[in-house]
């Protein structure tokens, strides 16, 4: 709802400040206009099962490349309730209890776009990062590839208001930090929010990837 509002702040549609100074951070995307914007539009993933729900999706045009930006709003809530390590062990289970699932290969698939050299996924820190964010960042390469886009930028774009909690959100903030740390290389330290980090080859699609915050009144029905 919040990501709704924000999009209609002026009484017309209107791409958020916060989100515009964000995307303006790249040199490589100066002069970014979009062309087409979806909400909920799911992406299709490795193997069968749920595809990558993006909250926004947006199709852009710099004077040199086309590109494909994908949005994840958040208030306080996690990025889902499972690390990659976690989910894998628990399809893993399902399948020893002898259920049909193909939940490790797509885990797998997933995993191999954002590392290819690793050999286990469980010997990596990528076992301890949510499980959300990988199929955020492989979902939009993928949309992206699908798109024709030269270009992918996975945004993260957070409300606060005085309902969220303090704490929640510093845990997610670290989670994300973590993240663009293994997908850039950008000490976790140094990242900052308004920033976009990268471009990180995911599979076959470079992408950038940042995270955008404002403070809002939360809607009151």
């Amino acid at each position: 709802m919040e990501l709704a509002r924000a999009w209609f702040r002026a009484g017309r549609l209107a791409v958020p400040q916060e989100l515009s100074e964000l995307l303006s951070s790249s040199p490589r995307l100066e002069l970014l206009e979009f062309e087409r914007a979806v909400p909920e539009l799911v992406t299709g993933l490795p193997e069968r099962g749920e595809g990558r729900n993006h909250d926004l999706w947006l199709l852009g045009r710099t004077p040199q490349e086309q590109v494909t930006v994908c949005v994840e709003a958040k208030a306080d809530e996690p990025f889902g309730d499972k690390s990659i390590g976690e989910y894998l062990r628990y399809a893993l289970q399902r399948r020893t209890n002898g259920e049909t699932t193909r939940a490790p290969e797509r885990i797998e698939a997933l995993f191999r776009m954002v590392d290819t050299a690793s050999p286990s996924l469980m010997e990596t820190p990528w076992a301890e990062i949510p499980y959300q964010l990988l199929t955020a960042i492989c979902g939009t390469a993928i949309q992206a590839r699908s798109d024709q886009s030269r270009l992918a930028v996975l945004v993260v774009h957070v409300f606060e208001t005085n309902s969220t909690e303090e704490e929640k959100l510093d845990i997610n903030h670290q989670a994300f930090t973590r993240f663009v740390e293994l997908i850039t290389g950008t000490p976790q330290a140094d990242v900052e929010v308004g920033r976009l980090y990268g471009p990180a080859r995911i599979g076959s699609v470079k992408c950038l990837v940042g995270k955008t915050e404002i403070r809002e009144q939360a809607n009151r029905r």
